[in-house]
């Protein structure tokens, strides 16, 4: 096996990560050449459903608890402690995934989540393979779990996460900045034409709320208090939601929907939320790697309500301080920052222009030429 992409399906975004670089590849016309995984598939059962299920447990109803494990795991001298507890367990329900890749021997494994990196690089360190390691940091801060001098190449999303990983006493030359791996932004599509397509007016200023890949946030009341902005504001303004795949709020949403003064079209599952972008003139998120990623990438700046405390945190005061995204703590904020733009249209020109400036739109295929660079030089 020349090139394997492996992720685990902790969160939507790393799966979304690998596909983006595995369709690179497929776009080179090089898809014979390269396998994707999820590891998680070659785990112990249990594993297999409590891995995915606790983090978005976790992340739902005890965020605090969450944050606290995120940040205390981040601490290296706690970490130290906690490594070899770590290996021992991320060992014993890996044995599959390790006779698959013992066998398999790829030439260079790029990985889009911490468990996959962690179980390779041990086998690295130990000699009992000897492929390529690229780690590709899913978000725009990095985390101890990332952490291992058998990764041959961390990518990463922006020089701020360079700068992490360099405090954290990794060389430099083994870290590069390619950005979040996305599909490639859709081109030559026209605004007034898509938002034609999916119903809405053309002349509005267009606002895209969207809930994660598992449609979570205060989706309903960023609506209702989009609901009471001030008239002259409210005439000028439409939304689009998107649910992902909560069925439940999906119901809820197009109850209310049907109930709004603005104009709201709702959507369930999307399969390309590119399309929502082009339509859009801001979005309302929480700030995930993969998101995040595609509204640069689209120069869609951000309103950033909710962020998962840790990782989605370190996003969030990344793109804040570059100038391309608004944090807000309540729902109740954002009708006083959609007037303020609608009143002041250079403020979200300025916007766009830094989201355009952070983005890597080609991060997926740069990721696959770099995976294949190690192949010739081998």
């Amino acid at each position: 096996m020349k090139t394997l992409i492996v992720y685990a399906k902790a969160g939507a975004g790393h799966k979304r990560a690998a596909e983006a670089v595995y369709d690179a590849f497929k776009r080179k016309g090089r898809e014979k050449e390269v396998v994707l995984i999820d590891c998680l598939d070659y785990t112990e059962g249990w594993f297999r459903d409590f891995y995915p299920n606790c983090y978005i447990f976790l992340v739902r109803f005890l965020s605090l608890l969450w944050a606290g494990a995120y940040y205390t795991l981040d601490n290296r001298v706690i970490y130290s402690l906690v490594k070899p507890l770590r290996r021992l367990g991320n060992r014993s329900v890996s044995k599959k995934f390790v006779e698959f890749l013992k066998k398999e021997r790829p030439e260079v494994i790029i990985s889009t989540q911490f468990f996959a990196s962690e179980v390779v690089a041990a086998l690295k360190k130990e000699k009992q393979i000897d492929s390529k390691l690229i780690s590709v940091v899913t978000d725009f801060g990095a985390h101890t779990f990332w952490e291992s001098e058998d990764v041959d190449t961390f990518v990463v999303a922006s020089e701020d996460t360079k700068e992490d990983l360099l405090r954290r006493n990794i060389p430099a030359e083994k870290i590069k900045v390619l950005g979040i791996p996305i599909e490639p932004p859709l081109t030559g599509l026209d605004k007034a034409q898509v938002r034609g397509e999916i119903g809405l007016k053309e002349n509005l200023f267009t606002i895209l709320i969207v809930g994660g890949g598992f449609g979570v946030g205060p989706i309903r009341e960023l609506a209702f208090s989009l609901d009471r902005v001030r008239l002259e504001v409210r005439d000028k303004i439409q939304l689009i939601v998107v649910c992902s795949r909560n069925e439940k709020l999906y119901s809820q949403m197009q109850v209310i929907a049907s109930k709004l003064k603005i104009t709201a079209k709702i959507f369930g599952f999307v399969p390309n939320l590119y399309k929502m972008m082009v339509a859009s003139d801001i979005i309302i998120s929480k700030s995930g790697g993969l998101t995040t990623s595609e509204a640069l990438a689209s120069g869609l700046p951000m309103i950033i309500i909710s962020p998962i405390p840790g990782q989605e945190t370190k996003n969030c005061q990344l793109l804040v301080k570059n100038g391309a995204a608004y944090r807000i703590d309540r729902a109740l904020e954002v009708s006083r920052i959609i007037e303020e733009l609608i009143k002041e249209p250079a403020k979200l020109e300025t916007m766009r222009a830094n989201a355009q400036r952070l983005s890597r739109p080609s991060s997926a295929d740069d990721i696959a030429e770099l995976a294949i660079s190690y192949r010739k030089e081998g």
